[in-house]
């Protein structure tokens, strides 16, 4: 066998499984994200029910709550959208029961520089809302560090806004959020949404990782029909 015969075998065995395997795991990752469309399609469907704190929602549940908005207003930072930087906003609401959460109002474009925050107005009086609990998963790698404004954070942990917002520690509030409809005129821009990558794009990926492993495959067996020199 000649040594040019013998790297492409050891190169094909190494990587014609790792290429397969990635296709796999990205056919996997679109039976997920169909999974996962299909139940929140179910979820959204379903008609709203009005929030109580001590009640158990899912994710992505409609509700609708009655209350005011507090002047308490949050500026998570980092949020991307169509390419622009901005930050989610969050808004703190009380509800006619006196319980507590926080209001998802969507991304507002920052400024140059990011302490100079856009100015956010509270509407007045009783309010009735509309939109699906939004439950944030906790991303490992994102600390809340001490921002020179304590209204800007890195992601929402309730328990962090406690620590800044003392007054929390007496009062009920929901852990999660309530993202407020985009059809309502307080919304912002819309950037919640229940993946980040469709099932169709994970599929062109796998068509990609399979398309590389055949490649392999077609090199492999065209130098081992090459006469040797």
């Amino acid at each position: 066998m000649s040594r040019f015969k013998r790297n492409i075998l050891i190169f094909s065995i190494i990587f014609m499984p790792i290429t397969f395997s990635l296709g796999l795991w990205q056919v996997d990752r679109a039976n997920q994200k169909t999974e996962i469309i299909n139940n929140y399609d179910s979820i959204i469907s379903k008609p709203a029910v009005e929030f109580k704190i001590e009640n158990d929602f899912i994710n992505w549940q409609p509700v609708y709550l009655t209350g005011e908005f507090t002047d308490i207003i949050l500026y998570e930072d980092n949020a991307l959208l169509s390419g622009k930087a901005g930050f989610k906003i969050y808004h703190l609401f009380r509800t006619i029961d006196n319980s507590y959460i926080f209001i998802h109002r969507g991304f507002i474009e920052r400024k140059t520089i990011k302490n100079d925050l856009p100015i956010i107005d509270i509407p007045k009086g009783k309010k009735r809302l509309s939109g699906t609990i939004l439950r944030k998963n906790q991303n490992s790698f994102v600390q809340n560090i001490d921002e020179s404004d304590p209204r800007i954070i890195q992601q929402f942990s309730i328990k962090d806004i406690i620590k800044k917002f003392t007054f929390l520690e007496e009062v009920l509030v929901y852990e999660g959020l309530m993202n407020l409809s985009s059809y309502d005129p307080l919304k912002f821009f819309s950037i919640e949404k229940p993946i980040n990558m469709t099932a169709s794009k994970h599929i062109g990926y796998a068509i990609q990782w399979f398309g590389l492993c055949l490649a392999l495959l077609i090199l492999t067996i065209y130098a081992y029909r090459r006469k040797d020199e």
